[in-house]
């Protein structure tokens, strides 16, 4: 009989603990998704902005030689990130592409788009008076005269207002889910703590301090927490690793390569689930240590 009771508390206390392990992961998981979510559109802010391309336009008829030394001469600038020349010709091919032959018809089979290097910048490059700088750097030298040097720098200002507002706007949610997921961590630890809030005044009856009395129930919080936490981490590399590979159209561009390894490499994603680990723990701590607290120094009456 003693034995079968003894089994019956033990089950219980694992189904107590399991339970309220899984409610601690989900709700930590969905703060992991939100902190996910604000981490892959600052990544896909700061590779949408190194998509967009200076063109720097070349005049006609430039010997052969100029250009290639007008390229070389960009390949050399520090801000340069990647760079490409596009031909009078592969020119034209890209405007029938996109819009159809119907103007090369139109033209009388005269191909008036220009030879151009095209060049995509470095982020740290990526602002109003360094982008002016380039183009005025660019106007000056002395290889040849450039047509024009376009880059879509009120485009990128107009994607930077609208992801500031974002953030600020994700500030505001992120906080009020994190003191959600506070209030349901500590309440789903205080209710399973106070299932066992006759064996707290038992145990203080026989003369047991109240430091011994609490560091088993917090010792078993932090666990739960950590437990709960690594689980919720988890779960999120498992929903990356399913969606195997997004693709985001942005500002008329298909924004590819954000795969779940582009996810998961990055530092900031690291630091989330370390910090997801930290923070579960850190709840399971404080909500155990609330809760053993609350029911210490109470009589009969007052925990019945």
């Amino acid at each position: 009989m003693a034995r079968s009771t003894n089994n019956f508390l033990q089950s219980r206390t694992r189904s107590t603990f399991l339970s309220s392990m899984v409610t601690i992961a989900l709700v930590l998981f969905f703060l992991n998704l939100f902190a996910a979510g604000a981490i892959y559109s600052h990544v896909l802010f700061e590779y949408s902005q190194e998509n967009f391309e200076v063109m720097v336009q070349l005049p006609d008829h430039v010997a052969q030689e100029k250009q290639v030394q007008f390229g070389d001469f960009l390949k050399k600038q520090p801000f340069v990130k990647e760079i490409t020349y596009i031909s009078k010709d592969e020119a034209g091919k890209i405007w029938e592409a996109e819009n159809g032959a119907e103007f090369m018809e139109i033209m009388d089979g005269i191909n008036p788009l220009p030879a151009s290097y095209n060049f995509k910048l470095k982020l740290a490059y990526i602002q109003t008076d360094s982008v002016a700088k380039i183009q005025h750097l660019i106007e000056d030298q002395t290889i040849l005269q450039v047509q024009d040097v376009a880059y879509p720098m009120s485009d990128i200002e107009q994607l930077r207002a609208n992801t500031y507002g974002f953030i600020k706007i994700g500030l505001i949610i992120g906080a009020l889910v994190t003191l959600i997921a506070f209030f349901i961590v500590n309440s789903t630890i205080r209710l399973a703590i106070y299932g066992k809030r006759l064996l707290i005044r038992t145990m203080q009856l026989i003369g047991a301090t109240a430091g011994f009395i609490r560091w088993p129930f917090v010792r078993m919080g932090m666990l739960q927490g950590l437990l709960g936490a690594a689980l919720a981490d988890a779960l999120l590399i498992g929903l990356i690793l399913s969606l195997k590979f997004i693709n985001f159209g942005l500002g008329g561009m298909q924004m590819e390569g954000f795969g779940a390894n582009e996810m998961l490499g990055r530092v900031e994603f690291l630091l989330l689930c370390g910090g997801i680990l930290i923070f579960g723990t850190f709840l399971g701590w404080l909500s155990s240590t609330w809760a053993v607290s609350r029911f210490l120094n109470k009589n009969l009456d007052q925990l019945m």
